[in-house]
């Protein structure tokens, strides 16, 4: 909008120019603002994704980790009777070779 001398009687034309002039202004703020929110509401779906993404992960590495202990746990016990056995047979070749 061009600066006008206050004394300046404003006439229709001038007037509908004015109004023109603030509604492409408006226009263009609004389109903004639209992108911007358009660029806000992208961001929060892509958080919202990461965080459902870290939860699924989290019950993954939980589930994970259970199972490594309990296989942790079953090559300990298979280990010891490994060994009881092999003591065993040793046992008995010694008594055979007695």
């Amino acid at each position: 909008m061009a600066a006008r001398d206050e004394a300046e009687p404003i006439t229709l034309a001038t007037a509908a120019s004015d109004i023109d002039e603030a509604l492409i202004r408006l226009e263009r703020g609004v389109s903004a603002a639209a992108t911007r929110l358009g660029a806000r509401d992208a961001l929060e779906n892509e958080a919202k994704r990461l965080a459902n993404d870290r939860s699924q992960l989290m019950h993954a590495l939980d589930r994970m980790t259970a199972r490594a202990n309990r296989l942790d746990r079953t090559a300990d016990e298979v280990s010891r009777r490994l060994i009881a056995a092999m003591e065993k047979v040793r046992s008995a070749l010694s008594r055979q070779e007695s």
